[in-house]
């Protein structure tokens, strides 16, 4: 591709940075949404079909498996909990903390794809790597890596705004210094601008409306990226986690579930119940604290609450006002004031709605320069086809299209890995070519 298109793509991208931004600022939710449930799956379709053209930047032929493995594995776990299929699997696969060491392990092993072609090297290394991967993250240092920043990056940001901000950023800046672009440098400037302006600099209104449509899609049944959203404001520290209040207790005691299990296990009678009730109704907003109750002697706790928490969690707030989130999650009603109509909220939704967004369509607008749509005829039209049917999923149903093309979704970001770590590697590489030539384009 000559200069002056690469500079004109280059430009446009620009002025989509422009775009996605004022569309990211007037509609964060709906814009984040619309762009993953229509856009998403299509870029996902087309990035594996140019991925596989390229063996997926490995040495080796067979090092994607690995990644497609870990894909299968952990959509299937994600798959049981979502239709309530083999359950089982999804609750080992939370008891071994699977979720995150298999994606961990994916991540640190296209180091080695990547990088590395001696596959006896390359197999020792893996067989080290899950061991040392296997011991980091056991349950049994919960606790400890529930606080660490570098285990929530790798587990819950890798997958999602690392993704689709850090590493395409990653990899336009590697074809910037690669073809020593000016216009590409520019790109960047963007890039980095545009979201810190949108941020940052651009006024908040707490009271703008969302649409239904934006709530219900972006909870979908419990199942969407609300939660993802708190995680990340609740890990640095951006939010006053919520109270769980006498009337968050007397709710949870008034639901069928509980009613059932105490009508079977007998953990209190009704009359002990009713009094406790009518004793917190009368302040349902204060704090609620744990603190002994009539339980049936044979559970072997002295509060309900103690039968359904960690001992370690027991412990820490016994006699203390507890957060929501250790009982109750981040549930809709708790927190939806936060998510929806906080400064912090809207901040953080409009940088994923820029983020999302400005990803799928640099993706797209480079077709010219990646040449994704240079394929075999019948492979076009099965990624046409497959993209139409993620699109009546999404629109018929929000958390459906979540359920059914989280595979499709997850295996596209561990099938990047090995990408990722190539672009990372030739950023240091053109660097240092740089520094010592110049910025001037490289001769044949």
């Amino acid at each position: 591709m000559n200069a002056l298109r690469e500079d004109k793509i280059n430009y446009a991208n620009i002025g989509l940075m422009l775009i996605t931004a004022v569309l990211a600022y007037f509609f964060p939710f709906e814009t984040f949404l619309l762009a993953y449930a229509y856009l998403g799956p299509l870029h996902y379709l087309t990035e594996i079909s140019w991925l596989h053209d390229r063996n997926y930047f490995s040495k080796g032929k067979y090092d994607f498996l690995i990644l497609l493995i870990v894909g299968i594995l952990l959509s299937y776990a994600a798959f049981a909990k979502d239709f309530g299929v083999s359950l089982e699997v999804y609750d080992y696969f939370v008891k071994m903390n699977l979720f995150d060491k298999l994606l961990v392990f994916a991540l640190f092993s296209s180091i080695l794809f990547a990088l590395v072609k001696n596959l006896f090297v390359k197999i020792i290394a893996i067989l080290f790597l899950y061991v040392f991967v296997s011991g980091w993250l056991s349950p049994d240092n919960s606790t400890s890596n529930a606080e660490s920043t570098t285990v929530f990056a790798l587990t819950s940001l890798v997958p999602t705004l690392i993704h689709v901000y850090l590493f395409t950023g990653l990899f336009m800046l590697f074809g910037s210094l690669k073809t020593r672009s000016v216009s590409g440098m520019w790109q960047m400037v963007g890039f980095v601008v545009v979201p810190l302006l949108l941020v940052f600099a651009l006024p908040v209104d707490t009271k703008a409306p969302i649409s239904k449509f934006g709530k219900d899609a972006h909870y979908a049944k419990g199942d969407g990226f609300y939660a993802t959203n708190i995680s990340i404001m609740d890990h640095f520290n951006l939010i006053e986690d919520p109270i769980y209040t006498n009337a968050d207790f007397v709710a949870f005691v008034n639901k069928k579930d509980f009613k059932d299990a105490n009508a079977q296990y007998q953990f209190i009678a009704k009359a002990d119940l009713k009094k406790i009730i009518d004793s917190l109704n009368k302040k349902p907003n204060a704090a609620y604290v744990m603190n002994k109750q009539p339980i049936n002697p044979n559970f072997q706790a002295d509060n309900i609450l103690a039968l359904y928490l960690k001992p370690e969690v027991l412990n820490e707030y016994q006699m203390k006002p507890m957060p929501a989130k250790i009982f109750s999650g981040f549930s809709l009603e708790k927190y939806a004031s936060i998510v929806y109509n906080s400064t912090v909220g809207i901040m953080l939704m409009r940088f994923i709605a820029f983020a999302y967004l400005y990803h799928y369509l640099n993706w797209f607008s480079k077709t010219e320069v990646i040449r994704w749509h240079q394929v075999p005829k019948l492979r076009f039209a099965a990624v046409i086809l497959l993209w139409v049917v993620a699109s009546v999923f999404y629109t018929y149903d929000y958390s459906l299209g979540l359920s059914l093309l989280f595979f499709l979704s997850f295996s596209h970001v561990l099938l990047e890995f090995p990408l990722n770590i190539i672009s990372i590697v030739g950023i240091g590489k053109e660097s240092l070519a740089i520094m010592k030539n110049g910025f001037k384009a490289p001769t044949n």
